[in-house]
């Protein structure tokens, strides 16, 4: 009698990719637990923080967007791929601290954690998209062929995100002050990136000496400076990119920094059980 054919087993790939996919689930389910609005902060919170911005910077200091333009829709678009940005940084580098548990206990890839973090808010991005719909309807914005690039430019972010994030995650491990100084440093780089004024508005600024050539330098070495644009191009001007020498930047750097990010990540790994 021949023997029962066995089931094939998933390779070790196949694993790694389930093991994500259930961090990734776990991680978004985690963010929004006991919360009685629940995934509805995803939105509430960039839809306040696009008021708060259009009143104060809009209304009160005078601040205007692209003529003939909705300053709402520029705020939002900017302000969404902005915190999509942030909020993976934030996640990232608490990825490592905040499963101390199971570091201690469990011998298995401990880079997923923090790539799983940024998927999550990559997640919450996703959703937040739809925060836009309602004002590009209002505003009658046409919508078009640009909206193609959008993929792209979120492939940029999430790399840029993840390179930052591996290093960060690792660091916090070793420096717990670290993640403090990621929310203060994330706060000063909001306003170096043109997510509520626009870049025509930064360039004029450039001419003043020495501060405005430092400004210049700056702002133009910023990797989301051309992501914010790019999105707002799109969002607002219903057009493809125009900075494209920004974007092929701001991907170079993206995959350096997944490099980087790897390899510091790697190499910091092996004190994790000791240090947390």
């Amino acid at each position: 009698m021949g023997s029962r054919p066995r089931a094939p087993q998933s390779g070790p790939i196949a694993r790694r990719l389930e093991l994500l996919g259930e961090l990734v689930r776990r991680d978004v389910r985690a963010r929004y637990h006991g919360s009685v609005l629940g995934i509805g902060w995803t939105l509430l919170n960039p839809l306040v923080f696009m008021l708060v911005y259009a009143v104060v910077f809009g209304d009160i200091i005078g601040v205007k967007g692209p003529s003939g333009k909705s300053y709402a829709v520029f705020i939002l678009s900017g302000l969404l791929a902005w915190t999509f940005f942030s909020q993976a940084l934030v996640m990232a580098a608490s990825s490592i601290i905040n499963n101390a548990g199971v570091v201690r206990k469990v011998a298995f890839p401990w880079m997923l954690l923090t790539v799983s973090s940024v998927i999550a808010a990559l997640v919450n991005f996703l959703i937040s998209l739809l925060l836009l719909v309602p004002f590009l309807i209002l505003a009658k914005a046409p919508v078009g062929w640009p909206l193609m690039a959008v993929p792209l430019l979120v492939l940029v972010t999430f790399g840029l995100s993840l390179g930052l994030g591996l290093m960060l995650a690792a660091g916090s491990v070793y420096f717990r002050d670290l993640q403090y100084i990621i929310n203060l440093a994330t706060m000063i780089w909001f306003y170096l990136t043109p997510v509520i004024w626009p870049l025509v508005h930064y360039q004029g600024f450039f001419s003043h000496g020495r501060v405005g050539l430092i400004a210049h330098v700056v702002v133009y070495a910023n990797p989301m400076t051309w992501i914010v644009v790019a999105f707002q191009d799109v969002f607002v001007f219903d057009r493809w990119p125009q900075h494209w020498h920004g974007l092929v930047y701001a991907g170079a750097l993206a995959i350096a920094l997944i490099w980087l990010g790897v390899r510091v990540f790697r190499r910091l790994r092996r004190r994790f059980a000791e240090e947390i």
